[in-house]
């Protein structure tokens, strides 16, 4: 099956957290990768490398994920005026490194290419070129294991906020997921409908 081969593999290294996306960025890992910036932000990493140079595309579900990453951790630095002690302290970046044509004409489509820093030839950090880590120092990214059902709704959810995450950033894009957004809502009021036992 085609999803066998959209992968992300995770590594941390020197306060940087690696994410590497191999094959296409979808909705069907979208799911684990907000999970990982949720958990890693939460730790207190407030500095990401996504290396997309085996991406071949992305869709928007996924796109909306990486742009809530950077809005949370813009909202953490607004919040934060004093400094902090966590692991990756100090920056607040996502950086998209080795993003290919077609994947840099989506997101300024889009109107998020402005959140990241756009990394297309070389990788920076704090000014100063770096590398990114070979693929044997990366661990693969699991999605939780869970019941089919509530899977579904999970990801669903997913789904919802990435998209209202790209119409809050940039207004055009309401029109474009506005009937996107309503029908991810009327399925997920489905599921959790035929998710509630059945009454007298």
């Amino acid at each position: 099956m085609e999803n066998t081969h959209n992968n992300i593999s995770v590594g941390v290294t020197n306060n940087l957290v690696f994410i590497k996306v191999e094959g296409k960025g979808t909705f069907q890992i979208s799911q684990p990768l907000r999970q990982l910036s949720l958990e890693m932000i939460g730790r207190g990493y407030r500095e990401f490398v996504v290396d997309l140079s085996d991406c071949s595309s992305m869709d928007s579900t996924f796109l909306g994920v990486l742009a809530g990453m950077c809005l949370r951790l813009q909202n953490l630095t607004a919040a934060n005026s004093k400094p902090a002690t966590p692991p990756g302290a100090g920056a607040t970046k996502v950086h998209l490194a080795n993003l290919n044509a077609r994947c840099l004409e989506v997101l300024r489509a889009l109107g998020i290419d402005r959140l990241f820093c756009l990394d297309v030839c070389e990788l920076r950090i704090g000014g100063q070129a770096a590398s990114l880590p070979t693929q044997a120092a990366l661990q693969p990214l699991q999605p939780p294991p869970a019941a089919a059902a509530a899977s579904r709704e999970r990801q669903a959810e997913v789904m919802l906020e990435a998209h209202r995450t790209l119409m809050e950033i940039e207004p055009q894009n309401v029109p474009k997921f506005k009937d996107v957004v309503r029908f991810i809502s009327e399925d997920i009021e489905k599921l959790r409908a035929a998710a509630k036992p059945s009454g007298s």
